[in-house]
């Protein structure tokens, strides 16, 4: 039917289409359209049929996905169903540092598992888990499928211990082995995200992490069958929308060829296991309802690359006290991705689009090379156990923490289009505990991941202020003062807003003043603790002496910041006792740091 209604058109090849994109770019070169991942490959910015020969098949075991309440009390089991929740995770104490079920026999278990009727349950207890392998497969019976989260490894990279002798492992993954609608291993390789890694280290690391235990399964003498039946792999997912769908289409095509190089067919008779969950590392304190959307496109990468159970952190999860509007929300969202975008009647529903189709054959080709790399040095154990892949999650945090504070990479409500009026006092008790877990040597046989918020430093130093005002004390206030040209001074009075923004002070903007003078008594009657000037780069050369010289005399306590880096001017600007420069390319961590230590201490 396609070639019916268009055979009367000419053909467009590839070459026509570059040559139309390299027109419109007027002069700009090709790589202006192109961009790099993070993995280190290119994206075109376009594809067509022939790019995506030879990709296979993703397999999934059914079209759709179940809505997963994650439940840490049991006032949140009363009808989940009718909610909206098509399962449920189980949280034990332990896993949220008390705050969960005390779940210390099977009855205890049972009785919660009752009381969310017959949703197919994934019951988190991690070491504990081989203590109730029996009850939780005789939960089968009534839920129909039930996932426990045994996993050492995970253990050694949340608290730095394995959580069960090494020898003991095998006979645990026996018993755990074996019943249909039960799997009791699960792999967490959300802790990777929630730490910072990039999609291609949590591909990669979860194929090894998978592997590992398939090969302990079958040292122990279980059939291949049974031990790729017990894995499932609990994935993050972030806000990268397009390449977290490939993360996904990668893993399953990846894992199907593993599983049939055990056994020919067994990967597309045993399809991955996937359980994704939003990823905490890019959630944001402030402005916390951005993380609605944040919740909502990663519930749409993770229902498109095609998770079997999607749980969305309600936005204000951040918050001690978090609300049941939170959870609602974070519920609805994959109700409207499932009644009216209908995405639950397709096995692949990102099949067909060729950006993805390359995408996920680009991700699977990286993955399967870092895969391998691993493979031969060793395998997951080793990486763990050397340190090598804590390292590399660490160097890539750090990455993206710098980005942050440079601007790089944006988030917003946080480095771009913050809200200084907004306070958020009771985030002292998490940020305090994040602090600790930073700064406190623990002498474990592994070095545990640090899964702290892409944000953090920007809420350590911004909650500063919200505890200042929350003590009655003075708001410190800065003031723009705009001169000159009137293009460049909204410039950079917008750009300064923004910048500062970050600090929670109150921000005095202008229209333009006529003189310098005029400008500073100005904010002198504000009684201003830091004022900016906001101008040209031309202007900057008459007007920073005279700024200086006014400063000096009726505000001599306060900063005095150019907005901009006016390279000639640099020198002078800084011997007439300018205190900053914000542009671009200033860390704004670094001056979030150097000024709440002045005016708000620390």
């Amino acid at each position: 039917m396609n070639e019916f209604l268009f055979s009367d058109f000419p053909e467009v090849s590839s070459e026509d289409w570059k040559n139309q994109i390299l027109k419109d770019l007027k002069g700009n070169p090709w790589d202006k359209v192109t961009w790099e991942t993070e993995e280190g490959f290119k994206i075109e910015p376009f594809y067509r049929k022939e790019d995506i020969s030879d990709l296979p098949r993703v397999y999934k075991r059914t079209n759709g996905w179940s809505v997963t309440e994650t439940v840490t009390a049991e006032s949140e089991l009363t009808n989940l169903s009718q909610k909206g929740a098509d399962a449920a995770i189980l949280i034990s104490g332990k896993e949220t540092a008390g705050n969960g079920f005390k779940i210390n026999s099977s009855a205890d278990l049972e009785k919660l598992a009752g009381l969310t009727g017959n949703l197919p349950l994934i019951v988190s207890l991690r070491e504990k888990t081989p203590d109730f392998s029996e009850a939780l497969k005789k939960l089968v019976s009534s839920h129909n499928i039930v996932l426990g989260d045994f996993d050492p490894y995970g253990s050694a990279l949340k608290d730095g211990e394995l959580g069960s002798e090494d020898s003991t492992i095998g006979k645990t993954l026996t018993s755990l082995s074996g019943t249909k609608g039960f799997a009791g291993v699960g792999i967490h390789s959300y802790y990777l995200r929630d730490a910072g890694a990039s999609i291609g280290q949590e591909l990669a690391y979860s194929l090894s992490w998978g592997v590992d235990y398939l090969n302990r399964h079958i040292d122990a003498g279980v059939a291949i069958e049974d031990a790729a039946s017990n894995l499932w792999f609990w994935t993050g997912i972030g806000s990268d929308y397009f390449t977290e769908i490939a993360k996904l289409r990668a893993l399953r095509i990846l894992w199907t060829e593993i599983l049939n190089a055990y056994k020919p067919g067994l990967g597309e008779s045993l399809p991955a296991l996937i359980v994704a969950q939003t990823s905490n590392f890019q959630f944001t304190a402030y402005d916390p309802y951005v993380n609605m959307l944040r919740g909502t496109t990663a519930a749409m990468s993770a229902v498109m690359g095609g998770a079997d159970f999607v749980a969305v952190l309600p936005f204000d999860s951040e918050y001690s006290a978090q609300q049941e509007l939170g959870k609602r929300i974070a519920r609805n969202s994959q109700l409207l991705l499932r009644y009216e975008s209908f995405l639950d009647k397709v096995e692949d529903p990102a099949a067909g689009s060729y950006y993805l189709e390359v995408l996920t054959k680009k991700l699977a080709e990286t993955a399967w090379t870092k895969f391998q790399t691993i493979e031969k040095e060793g395998g997951f154990l080793q990486a763990l156990q050397k340190g090598n892949l804590q390292k590399e999650i660490s160097v890539r945090a750090d990455k993206k923490r710098n980005a942050l504070a440079t601007k790089k990479e944006i988030l917003l409500g946080t480095n771009q289009y913050p809200l200084p009026s907004e306070r958020h006092p009771e985030l002292k008790t998490s940020l305090e505990e994040t602090s600790n877990e930073i700064s406190t040597k623990k002498n474990t046989t592994y070095s545990p991941l640090l899964p702290v918020r892409l944000s953090y430093e920007f809420d350590k130093w911004r909650n500063l202020t919200d505890l200042h005002i929350a003590a009655g004390k003075k708001l410190p206030k800065i003031f723009l003062l705009t001169i000159g040209d009137l293009t460049m001074r909204k410039a950079r009075a917008g750009f300064s807003s923004n910048f500062l923004g970050c600090l929670g002070y109150e921000i005095i903007d202008n229209l333009g003043f006529s003189s310098v003078k005029e400008g500073v008594t100005k904010a002198k009657e504000q009684a201003s603790e830091i004022v900016v000037l906001c101008s040209s780069d031309e202007e900057y050369a008459t007007y920073l002496p005279e700024f200086a010289s006014e400063m000096k005399s009726q505000l001599p306590n306060s900063w005095k910041l150019l907005a901009g880096y006016p390279k000639d001017l640099i020198a002078e600007a800084e011997s007439l006792g300018i205190d900053d420069f914000i542009h671009m390319k200033r860390n704004i961590v670094e001056f979030m740091e150097k000024a709440q230590t002045k005016w708000i201490g620390k």
